[in-house]
């Protein structure tokens, strides 16, 4: 019988891991519809889910609580009325990092927690063995200890909302240990009352002497589109999520919801995700919260939002407002979210979208009469999509293009300070064997580094100059990190005060 099992680690790196690990094993585990994030949570959601396993991390899920002792009360609290409710019908996994002898493990196990992994590093396939075997008291009785300060102290209070002192941020933060060898996954960014919390979340891989710093990668939004139709804005912004997400980048492409639906068929969507309904669907006058619908979809590791052909429409100026646009941004934790304009300019929404963006990418091919109805027309679209296009987050990116064009002169002249970046022509049969597969075509063949140079430009434009340099001389160390031992680490820092 398959096991349902609910992630309770409050990292979406290390969850998306684990859920992958366990869809590896299809006939034994079934992941639950929701994880958890916050430990004020917990209980709420096991009581929904009802799983058979549950697994929690001891470091990553957050708390209301900033002394390590109120965590580690809490957590006993936890368990305790996990086992006085389910008794044993919940298994709950362990995990963390602690130094031998500790008196916390040791009152866990006392309690029945009798998989606990207490240690930077686990092979994953060493994991999944365990949580098929019965869980044994065997594996844990070298954590036991004879007497501690748990014996003593009584469970925790509810939390309740406090502000944490300086001091007891800096007492967690030494509690953690050096780390020797490093390799970055991403940084991703929340809100938590009106403060900016940078989260940096590391891999190490134990075969590799590498030391690589963490570089912060603040949220970023990015707009592409294109004055002209058909000029290609879907297929590079495309390429661009499948290039940074290659890089570790935690990415999101959002289609145009003004536009007709293209990318969930170019992905075959009806195979990976059948009830799939974009998360502009809520909105609109057609969504029915009977039916049964899923708005999270991933490939190749790139969130797609975008819309369903057949259930969704192409949606109007007044079912998708910018209030909405920014509820889909917000329910994305990833680090940088990419919008697909197509032609979509003129709309309120990405005019409004455009004036919190951090870039916007102009695709423009080398036609002269198309180049020449966009310089000179007088219509209001066009005179608005020029102005933007002289603003300073604004570049242009030349498609279908080869670099001897670039010596005209009429094109040096407009465009020699805004072009970013090309891409040349490419073979006809590569673009539709890729489209064929439903994969990216950064993924087939040898176009990832076929695209290298042409992607660069826009990579190094939007990611920190620190995090692109210690890619590039650290290319190749990623490869294969998956079937290796790994482990995650935080590091927390506090930043400005954000404007709500």
């Amino acid at each position: 019988m398959k096991k349902k099992v609910l992630i309770a680690v409050g990292s979406k790196s290390y969850a998306d891991i684990l859920k992958d690990t366990f869809v590896n094993h299809p006939n034994d585990f079934v992941l639950s519809s929701q994880e958890v994030f916050h430990r004020r949570f917990l209980e709420e959601i096991i009581e929904t889910e009802k799983p058979d396993i549950l697994l929690i991390h001891d470091y990553y899920l957050d708390s209301d609580y900033t002394r390590q002792e109120q965590k580690e009360q809490e957590f006993v609290s936890i368990i305790k009325k996990i086992r006085v409710k389910y008794d044993d019908s919940i298994r709950v996994v362990f995990l963390c990092e602690r130094p031998k002898g500790d008196p916390f493990i040791s009152r866990l196990v006392s309690m029945g927690v009798w998989d606990v992994f207490n240690t930077h590093s686990y092979d994953l396939e060493d994991f999944i063995a365990q949580l098929l075997d019965k869980s044994r008291f065997s594996r844990v009785e070298k954590f036991l200890v004879h007497s501690g300060p748990f014996e003593q102290q009584d469970d925790p209070e509810e939390p309740s909302d406090f502000e944490p002192t300086k001091g007891a941020r800096d007492e967690e933060k030494n509690e953690k240990p050096i780390v020797q060898k490093v390799v970055e996954k991403k940084v991703v960014q929340k809100v938590v009352n009106k403060t900016t919390i940078k989260r940096d979340y590391s891999f190490h891989v134990h075969n590799h002497t590498e030391r690589i710093v963490g570089i912060p990668v603040k949220k970023k939004l990015v707009m592409i589109g294109s004055p002209m139709s058909r000029s290609g804005s879907t297929f590079i912004a495309h390429l661009l999520t499948r290039a940074l997400t290659q890089l570790g980048v935690s990415t999101t492409y959002v289609e145009s919801p003004f536009s007709k639906a293209y990318t969930y068929d170019r992905f075959y969507g009806h195979i990976h995700t059948e009830n799939y309904r974009s998360k502009f669907y809520q909105s609109s006058k057609d969504f029915n919260s009977k039916i049964n619908i899923e708005s999270e979809w991933m490939k190749s590791d790139v969130e797609l939002i975008c819309k369903h052909p057949v259930n969704e429409p192409v949606y109007r100026n007044e079912e998708v407002t910018f209030e909405n646009l920014i509820k889909v941004l917000f329910s994305s934790s990833s680090s940088v979210t990419v919008i697909d304009v197509g032609t979509d300019w003129q709309h309120e929404l990405f005019q409004d979208t455009f004036d919190i963006a951090d870039h916007a990418y102009f695709i423009m091919e080398p036609d002269i009469p198309l180049i020449q109805s966009f310089e000179e027309s007088q219509s209001p679209s066009i005179e608005l999509l020029r102005k933007q296009l002289d603003n300073e987050k604004s570049s242009i990116i030349f498609n279908r293009f080869e670099k001897s064009i670039f010596k005209n002169s009429l094109l040096k002249d407009l465009y020699s300070e805004k072009i970013v970046t090309y891409f040349s022509s490419f073979p006809v049969t590569d673009v539709f064997e890729a489209q064929y597969q439903g994969i990216f075509l950064n993924d087939y063949m040898d176009y990832q580094k076929r695209l290298g140079c042409m992607v660069q430009p826009l990579l190094e434009d939007i990611l920190p100059q620190e995090f692109m340099k210690k890619k590039k001389k650290n290319s190749g160390l990623l490869k294969g990190i998956f079937n290796k031992k790994f482990v995650v680490e935080k590091s927390e820092t506090k930043g400005e005060e954000t404007p709500v």
